[in-house]
């Protein structure tokens, strides 16, 4: 008889802009609660103190049972004389809507700060990562190369649901301590999907995910872009491993702009959910207890699940690719016969199903966290 799993957990990691948008956040709850994944990491795309410190909080807090800490990476602006830029301690301020709260910092040391009634006591007796201490926080680039060479070949989906620097500086990376293999030959190896949340199709611009990492670009806080922007968007779209360069078996799904738009979450879990719940009081932060499109839970929901009885591959963009310009982060899609293993996500349900089977899950993850909360160590 077999001693494998017939029903192994699928290997993710996350690439997040955990800051400006509390949707992050709920694909953070659905990823650290399923029982179908295995996280290995949480990389972290917009560089921020706070963003580091809520990923930590929120990951400690719904995986409390687990025997070792899942490791937070952020992203690091490669300088010119090898040094490292501190991480920017600003937090969100709505200068667009003028309606949105902030909810990173607030999560981050109530969750994080063992000052707080609510603080985590996570594997190894408080947040991965604890409050004041978000420099300790991997490499982005350095952490991505320790997942990757340590898991099984063709094992591991990663959710890009923020901007893609992270992605990219991993593409270029050279061979060091932690693998014989260049970024790219890792990615090629262990990487079986990239599910990428961005763009419009089969064309579009100022896709947020695509263009929001710019220095020239104003973020919704007042302040600029702290990456690589489209340079960096276009490297990953543009130069990803392909079957006939690399021999990379993988496929690449985009999950557009459009998709979660009108998928609307969160609302429910602020209502019913326990009080004590982190991401529902992320939402009530954040949007005041109202229901947000669900552009990453969707995003991350698919990766986790497959199609299933939600989603569908767009059957307009069969034998294709997208493409990225790394002047503006404008995107199309281009037709190719020889390219088999791209595809656009599209809803096979209604936004509606969709939005009570997302929410489903969050009460669901948030409820079994608070009773294991509740709950001694083991």
């Amino acid at each position: 008889m077999s001693s494998q799993d017939p029903n192994p957990k699928k290997n993710l990691i996350i690439d997040t802009d955990l800051f400006s948008d509390v949707d992050d956040a709920g694909a953070l709850l659905l990823a650290s609660t399923s029982p179908h994944v295995n996280l290995l990491g949480v990389l972290v795309n917009k560089p921020s103190t706070y963003s580091v410190l809520a990923a930590s909080a929120l990951i400690s807090y719904y995986t409390r049972s687990q025997s070792k800490a899942i490791p937070i990476g952020v992203f690091r602006h490669p300088t010119s004389d090898g040094s490292v830029l501190p991480l920017p301690d600003t937090t969100f301020f709505d200068v667009v809507y003028w309606r949105l709260g902030e909810f990173a910092s607030k999560i981050a040391f109530q969750f994080g700060s063992p000052s707080s009634p609510d603080h985590v006591k996570g594997p190894k007796g408080g947040p991965s990562i604890p409050w004041g201490h978000a420099e300790d926080a991997w490499d982005a680039v350095q952490l991505y190369r320790k997942l990757l060479s340590a898991a099984d070949d063709e094992s591991v989906t990663i959710a890009s649901i923020g901007f893609l620097d992270n992605l990219s500086l991993l593409l270029d990376s050279k061979p060091d301590s932690l693998s014989p293999l260049t970024g790219r030959q890792l990615i090629s190896r262990k990487v079986v999907e990239l599910v990428v949340m961005g763009g419009r199709y089969p064309e579009g611009r100022k896709s947020w995910n695509f263009i929001g990492s710019d220095p020239n670009s104003l973020h919704h806080n007042g302040g600029q872009g702290l990456g690589l922007g489209p340079k960096g968007t276009a490297n990953v779209v543009n130069n990803w491993p392909t079957l006939g360069k690399d021999g990379w078996k993988g496929r690449v799904v985009y999950v557009s702009d459009e998709v979660g738009g009108k998928v609307l979450t969160g609302g429910e879990l602020v209502k019913k959910g326990p009080k004590g719940d982190p991401v529902g009081r992320a939402y009530g932060y954040y949007a005041y207890g109202e229901a947000r499109p669900s552009w990453d839970p969707v995003a991350v929901l698919y990766a986790m699940d497959g199609l299933g009885e939600l989603f569908k591959y767009d059957e307009r963009y069969g034998h294709g690719r997208n493409w990225v310009s790394e002047k503006d982060g404008s995107n199309r899609w281009v037709w190719e016969v020889e390219t088999k293993n791209q595809f656009v996500l599209a809803l096979k349900a209604d936004n509606e199903m969709v939005a009570r089977e997302i929410d489903r899950l969050f009460l669901e993850g948030a409820l079994n966290a608070a009773v294991e909360r509740a709950g001694p160590m083991t």
